[in-house]
């Protein structure tokens, strides 16, 4: 988007906007970029990991990455904070290599991260988060504007940078987290929302955070088989956070009528089903 304003001097100014992304999936993917794994936790001998940045676009690019710090909101979304924040952050105790990448289309390239403990460090979990942001280029209308630049007039060009941050944590000590799940209720469909969604407080407690799998199963009172009706994967309370409002859209079958039974509403651990790996649930009357 080009935004021409006119004026009697002569300015050419280049905006760049980074949109963030931190989505819960295997992979991120936002326009040419694709990182795999989503999240990396230090925790027990564990003092190496790696994590593959691909360029999945058409066209050639630079990427740079670095360490960003975040906070993490009640409804799931994250607010920068500045260097200068509390908390405890993992980044001080990390190395990584390389910090700029040059890929062509469809070539990864492997981020290497090395962690460095002191001996005084204090109990508890650290996280930070990785961020991989492309690196824009002059467009050919920036390169115009300076070889011949108008008469009159400011002209400002917005560049949007996409940038994917994945968490960083590392865990010292013992450390302990507990979930329960409450408040479960139906949200309505809405002009926002155009399916009904199922809404729970995930409520957690102890020295760690959370990070799981949803799913929520229909418990019909005809006796009839339990129905999936919602699934949502990487679903996360980081610390220091102790509730976290989450919602997940219902996918009711056509002719299904959710008018009687109960909705039982599970928090897996990632990838085991509720007999290896249930950390909470929720039951739901109808």
């Amino acid at each position: 988007m080009r935004i021409l304003i006119r004026s009697s001097r002569v300015i050419s100014e280049r905006l760049v906007v980074l949109l963030l992304l931190a989505l819960p999936v295997v992979a991120h993917a936002a326009a040419n970029l694709m990182v795999t794994p989503s999240r990396v936790v230090f925790e027990d001998n564990v003092r190496t990991a790696q994590v593959t940045l691909i360029n999945s676009g058409d066209t050639a690019g630079d990427f740079r990455i670095s360490f960003i710090r975040q906070a993490m909101t009640e409804d799931g979304q994250f607010s920068p904070l500045d260097d200068s924040a509390e908390g405890m952050f993992s980044d001080p105790l990390l190395r990584y290599s390389p910090r700029q990448i040059s890929l062509q289309p469809g070539q990864s390239q492997v981020v290497r991260i090395m962690l460095r403990k002191p001996r005084d460090l204090e109990q508890g979990e650290y996280r930070s988060h990785l961020l991989f942001q492309s690196i824009p280029k002059p467009t050919s209308s920036a390169v115009e504007a300076t070889v011949a630049p108008p008469k009159e007039g400011i002209t400002v060009e917005i560049i949007p940078v996409i940038g994917i941050s994945i968490p960083v944590i590392v865990r010292h000590g013992k450390l302990e987290s507990q979930l329960t799940l409450e408040r479960p209720h139906i949200i309505p469909a809405d002009k926002a929302h155009p399916s009904p969604q199922i809404a729970v407080d995930m409520v957690r407690s102890g020295s760690s955070s959370v990070y799981g799998d949803f799913r929520a199963i229909y418990l019909r009172e005809n006796g009839e088989k339990p129905l999936v009706i919602a699934l949502a994967n990487g679903i996360a309370v980081y610390t220091p956070n102790s509730v976290r409002h989450y919602s997940m859209p219902l996918s009711i079958p056509e002719g299904v009528s959710l008018d009687k039974g109960k909705i039982r509403i599970l928090f897996l651990e990632s990838g085991k089903d509720e007999q290896q790996g249930l950390i909470a649930e929720a039951l739901l009357p109808l």
